[in-house]
């Protein structure tokens, strides 16, 4: 019998009025969940993505076992935003993190870890670079955050890193050990970043370093994925592969990130393997962000993500046309440029700068063609939908209350240098510096100080508001023993980016102290307290040494000991301040527990850890062994220079003058300057050879 249209109508409106809007999604109770996350991995330089330079089975084996996602977007090219954006489901100017430094997540935003953590899972995370350190926000929410990359107070946060096979490696213990319970677990590596150093047999293998350093990341991810294999946990588990930004190479003119936001710094992988497998091999085209990793996790741990994340869950229909927003501050904050903002969808990709730009990704997928001129009416409305999200910054009058008081007493907020005239250079019009800007930094690297001077004077005297060439030429000043002109170049960066005086003020700080002016590096270390505590105590404990106030030095180191990334600092001041107060025995076993630490982590060469270690060695007469700390501090710290007159001491104490006088040359040599060679005058000095003073006097007023 045939029934009539409208019941047939009804009967297909009743059933579709039944289904849910939404594909249900699966929930995995109490599985495990693993996210990894590996720096700086661009997308298209992955087999994966159609690249056949580089080999990757490990990588190409956890894709076949799970889900692709071809179109994935970062929200900022930048180490900490980026994770940020990761943990938490928010854009950058939601959770208010903009940039590596100068930034700290609140308390108050809930991130992925707290959410799981009251669904009863234990919580841990093991990062490979200083920028992701705990007390930037991320760590509060975990039960175990590792991120012991040993910090000294003097080292550029961004260079501050630790190898991906250290951090695996204590990931692996970590989940042994909670594996029989729900747990979430954040890895970092921080391979392929610059520089690219792949290890044997990658850097014989490959040409390209990027790619060789790929390489070297795929078999570090294969060793710790066989280790789940081996164990179990790998099947049932939720595991995520992504990066947090890809990489320049110089396709538009950046040759690393964080200044452009083209799809090459962009488009990152993205990789969901399920529990058991389930939807194995899939590839999923829709464009989707970092955002959306925390309410995915969430929903398939059956956990309510918070309304107020901007994610939204994979492996739901999104049938909106969506869009993925990104930006860069760096270019603005770091350069005296323009800061950039973009949107994403299927096929355009709209940029907005002083010069907008728009791209079809679908035929243009490296962006070289700008069809902004042929598709006006597609980039207003992507330059409206942009409009939503704003173009509030953080400028220094809006910096924390008590952070700029600090700076206003130090009289940086009144500086007009803290404030831009007119508009600001578009970053493509200026990308050039940044080659001018690679190349002073290799003579920096060098430690070929002059030239290093001579090429970042004529970098900031082109562009005066370049903060970071600011900062690298006081590096080279204070590296040719120039303090006073060091300490006026920090004062200028300071200037120039109120928003990051903790680390420009360590800076200074750390410069005072060598000049003796020890009120005045206190007032620079505490620059630092909100966003770089542990940094900020070691300086504080330096300056308390050297006025040998012994008791206020070990408070300090103290409380550089309770930051995770400063505890090898501290724990080293406390063993020097023992030692310079006649208890060497004490300090001993310090510094050689600390060693085997080192030696066990893979922390690599620490500073002033062998220093201290030999100046406790000699006081105890040790001399041999003392000697041989000194050289090993010299080879891998050149720049210590009381590591030579200490060693020279040893050597003049034990009679072999002809060492020690090589070792006062070789000081010279590889600090150069009038200023080391009055200290070789003090040092000489010290001893008696009055003669060798005044030689060394002689030599001094004779260097320009």
């Amino acid at each position: 019998m045939r029934l009539p249209l409208f019941a047939v109508l009804s009967v297909l409106l009743l059933f579709a009025c039944s289904q849910p809007a939404e594909t249900p999604v699966a929930v995995y109770t109490n599985a495990p969940v693993i996210i990894v996350s590996i720096d700086t991995l661009r997308a298209d330089r992955l087999p994966m993505f159609g690249y056949g330079r580089v080999e990757t089975p490990h990588l190409d084996r956890f894709r076949a076992d799970g889900i692709l996602f071809r179109n994935a977007y970062t929200h900022a090219p930048l180490t900490l935003p980026a994770h940020t954006s990761l943990l938490t489901g928010l854009l950058p100017h939601e959770h208010k993190v903009r940039n590596n430094i100068g930034y700290v997540l609140s308390e108050a935003i809930p991130t992925l870890p707290r959410i799981l953590k009251a669904r009863g899972y234990a919580t841990g995370a093991a990062v490979s670079a200083y920028v992701l350190r705990g007390s930037s926000g991320l760590a509060r929410d975990f039960d175990e955050y590792e991120d012991r990359i040993a910090g000294t107070g003097s080292s550029a946060v961004g260079q501050l890193q630790r190898p991906g096979a250290v951090t695996t490696a204590i990931a692996a213990r970590w989940i042994e050990t909670h594996s029989a319970q729900p747990f979430f677990y954040f890895l970092h590596l921080f391979e392929p970043h610059s520089p690219y150093e792949p290890p044997e047999p990658f850097r014989s293998k490959y040409r390209d370093r990027y790619d060789g350093e790929i390489a070297a990341v795929d078999a570090i991810v294969g060793e710790f994925f066989d280790g789940l294999r081996r164990s179990g946990v790998y099947d049932k588990a939720m595991i995520i592969v992504l990066s947090d930004h890809g990489e320049g190479l110089g396709d538009h003119g950046e040759p690393e990130h964080g200044i452009f936001v083209y799809r090459e710094t962009i488009h990152v992988p993205l990789l969901v393997k399920l529990p058991g497998n389930e939807r194995r091999g899939e590839t999923l085209d829709g464009p989707v962000g970092l955002i959306d990793i925390a309410p995915t996790v969430a929903t398939f741990s059956g956990v309510a993500a918070p309304t107020a994340m901007s994610g939204k869950p994979l492996l739901q229909p999104d049938p909106s046309g969506r869009r993925i927003y990104s930006e860069s501050l760096y270019p603005r904050i770091h350069l005296g440029w323009s800061e950039l903002r973009s949107l994403v969808d299927s096929r355009y990709h709209y940029i907005e700068a002083p010069r907008a730009e728009l791209y079809d990704i679908t035929t243009d997928a490296h962006e070289k063609a700008n069809v902004i001129s042929d598709q006006r009416r597609v980039a207003s409305r992507m330059r409206d939908d942009l409009a939503r999200y704003g173009t509030e910054i953080e400028n220094p009058q809006n910096i924390d209350p008590e952070e700029a008081k600090k700076l206003a007493a130090l009289g940086y907020l009144s500086s007009p240098a803290g404030a831009a005239a007119g508009p600001l250079p578009d970053p493509k019009d200026r990308i050039g510096e940044i080659a001018e800007m690679v190349r002073a930094s290799d003579l920096l690297r060098k430690r070929r100080w002059d030239a290093a001077i001579e090429a970042f004077q004529k970098i900031v005297e082109k562009n005066p508001r370049l903060a970071d060439a600011w900062n690298q030429l006081g590096d080279a000043f204070e590296g040719a023993g120039r303090y006073e002109e060091a300490s006026n170049t920090y004062q200028r960066a300071i200037e120039m980016t109120p928003q990051l005086a903790g680390e420009f003020g360590l800076r200074r700080g750390s410069v005072f102290l060598k000049l003796e002016k020890y009120e005045e590096a206190v007032e620079h270390a505490r620059l630092a307290e909100a966003t770089n505590p542990g940094a900020m105590h070691v300086l504080l404990a330096r300056v308390e040494m050297a006025r040998k106030n012994f008791g206020a030095a070990e408070a300090q180191a103290r409380a550089a000991a309770n930051d995770p990334n400063y505890r090898i600092a501290g724990e080293l001041l406390l063993a020097q301040i023992l030692a310079q107060q006649e208890k060497a025995a004490e300090a001993l076993p310090i510094v050689d527990r600390i060693g085997a630490e080192i030696e066990k982590d893979g922390l690599g060469p620490v500073e002033a850890y062998e220093f201290i270690r030999g100046d406790i060695l000699a006081r105890l007469e040790r001399y041999d062994e003392a000697i041989a700390a000194f050289q090993r501090e010299i080879t891998h710290f050149p720049g210590n220079q009381q590591a030579y007159a200490n060693l020279y001491l040893v050597y003049m104490v034990t009679d072999r003058p002809r060492e020690a006088q090589r070792t006062i040359e070789a000081m010279v040599r590889a600090n150069p300057g009038k200023r080391t060679m009055m200290f070789a005058a003090r040092t000489v000095e010290a001893l008696g050879d009055t003669r060798g003073a005044e030689q060394w006097r002689r030599r001094a007023g004779q260097t320009k």
